[in-house]
């Protein structure tokens, strides 16, 4: 099994957006109250995903050698990771590490980030942990009830 990394291009927002969709669907949702699902998934429809992309926000992209998107990494401001996902059957390949470090470079080198933060739900704690990210205070709860851990990561100058 060969795993292709690449920036996404607008045609990517659709195997974007599913890939997104069946993650939160299997592992995030689950954990949240029911009242956040909808808007979650609203945002992770394929014309709002495109739009994201024409804006200029980064999505990192894994593909794997049979053209199944397999993970996507995307950053909003060269600092705010707000989307991160690998598929289900390929955790423990070591796409996540690849994905977050191609990810961190890209914003690194385009604007010399050393703060960068996110908002992990439940389970992907011990991912970003794992990353080197820290807790940056208490679970948070949105608008809509969708409770997330507030992280983040300073990297030495």
């Amino acid at each position: 099994m060969v795993i292709r990394y690449r920036l996404a291009s607008p045609p990517d927002a659709l195997a974007i957006g599913v890939l997104a969709r069946r993650v939160t669907r299997r592992w995030i949702l689950p954990e949240q109250p029911a009242s956040a699902a909808r808007p979650l998934l609203l945002g992770m429809r394929t014309r709002v995903i495109r739009g994201k992309i024409l804006a200029g926000q980064r999505f990192h992209l894994a593909w794997q050698d049979d053209g199944r998107l397999v993970g996507v990494a995307a950053m909003r401001e060269d600092s705010h990771l707000f989307q991160f996902f690998v598929a289900t059957r390929m955790h423990g390949h070591g796409i996540a590490r690849r994905l977050w470090q191609r990810t961190m470079r890209d914003a690194v080198r385009r604007a010399g980030t050393r703060h960068f933060t996110l908002n992990a739900s439940a389970m992907a704690v011990p991912v970003y942990l794992h990353f080197g990210f820290v807790p940056s205070g208490p679970l948070t709860i949105s608008s809509t009830g969708l409770v997330v851990q507030p992280m983040h990561l300073d990297r030495p100058s």
